[in-house]
């Protein structure tokens, strides 16, 4: 009897530890006609929140310095803990695709796509951030959020930015 429930004990620690690893990693999607960001894990919405896009924000991203945020699916390549925009999850913008389309047109598909927070100075305006789109490309959330993205996105999560 003692080794039989030691077996079972050690076989339910087992796959209580192989649920751990494989659980699925959160997946982001950026509604940009929306202007919010839902982090969604097993079919469920975990975090919702107002962003700021970049400037031109209608329209796929073509070329650096247009101040559109890109459309497309990326993952979440790695983290930025310190930055002058407080955190950063870098995406991984631009794909290979992406980089031969811009060079077919003679232009640079830019780079340094991120979702990231405030500088220090400007997280006092909370969400009132959100009703401008003032980023060069990138996701803006207030610092509170991007410590919780921070908390939950692991690198090589996937991202999906919709127009």
């Amino acid at each position: 009897m003692g080794t039989k429930l030691i077996f079972i004990t050690l076989l339910s620690n087992l796959l209580l530890v192989a649920n751990l690893y494989s659980e699925s990693k959160p997946t982001i999607y950026v509604y940009k006609s929306e202007k919010i960001l839902k982090v969604v894990k097993e079919d469920k919405i975990i975090l919702e929140i107002p962003i700021s896009l970049g400037f031109e924000p209608k329209g796929h991203k073509l070329e650096e310095g247009d101040g559109k945020t890109p459309e497309g699916t990326y993952i979440i390549d790695y983290q930025i803990p310190e930055w002058d925009y407080y955190k950063a999850l870098h995406i991984s913008y631009p794909t290979k695709d992406q980089v031969e389309a811009a060079k077919k047109i003679n232009k640079n598909p830019g780079s340094g796509i991120l979702i990231h927070g405030m500088k220090y100075y400007w997280n006092w305006f909370g969400h009132l951030h959100t009703y401008l789109n003032w980023t060069h490309g990138c996701i803006a959330v207030n610092n509170e959020e991007m410590d919780i993205l921070f908390k939950i996105i692991p690198n090589g999560s996937k991202i999906v930015i919709e127009p």
